[in-house]
């Protein structure tokens, strides 16, 4: 499970975590996941400063449905480059074969710059799409989020999203952003990605990578 690009999920590439792992395999499973992008965008906005980014993740899942995740990115604060490291813990019920319920509580931690803020969701997805809400307890807001995903090939993939923060900053106000994603398979290991946001305050980001996981 990595950190999704254009809406901010607790997905990789808008698409939200995997059901449990099938009674033929192990209880436990344990992955990792490496990206190199042109750009962090998170929730439609450029964290990096429309620079590159190196993110790494790892995660756990039971067949129970419990799971666990670690992921890190660089990003931009004030010109100066800095380290984000997230971890979240959660539970997905895998209803049927078109219907699971997601779970989890995120932790956002920022090395040596502080404001840090834990976030909790609620998700769920129906055959090929998601949808999510979340509320962060420290900046008292609140995100909504949907995705789709179109299987165009094979190996390549459209998914188009869209998102809501809404937050209490001179009242009651909201900014909506949204997003497209192409994804190419390009096998078990390598996927080749190219994004495109839109931001209501922050405007247009882009983004191009690669992403190896295992």
């Amino acid at each position: 499970m990595m950190k999704s690009l254009l809406c901010g999920s607790a997905a990789a590439l808008a698409l939200v975590v995997g059901s449990p792992a099938s009674a033929q395999e192990s209880q436990h499973q344990f992955s990792a996941n490496a990206t190199l992008a042109s750009n962090y965008i998170f929730r439609g906005t450029s964290l990096s400063d429309d620079k590159p980014a190196l993110q790494l993740g790892g995660d756990y899942e039971h067949s129970s449905g419990f799971y666990a995740g670690v992921w890190g990115s660089n990003y931009d604060l004030a010109g100066k480059t800095e380290i984000e490291i997230d971890w979240w813990g959660g539970y997905y019920a895998q209803i049927n074969d078109n219907l699971g319920i997601d779970l989890s509580a995120t932790r956002y931690y920022y090395y040596d710059v502080g404001g840090h803020t834990t976030e909790y969701k609620i998700g769920a997805d129906l055959y090929d799409g998601s949808v999510a809400a979340h509320y962060d307890q420290h900046l008292e807001t609140w995100y909504f989020e949907a995705a789709y995903g179109f299987g165009l090939t094979e190996q390549l993939s459209l998914t188009p999203s869209a998102g809501l923060l809404t937050f209490r900053e001179s009242g009651n106000s909201s900014e909506y952003n949204l997003g497209l994603v192409l994804d190419y398979s390009i096998n078990d290991y390598f996927n080749a990605f190219a994004g495109a946001a839109y931001q209501e305050v922050t405007k247009s980001a882009y983004v191009v990578g690669v992403t190896v996981a295992f």
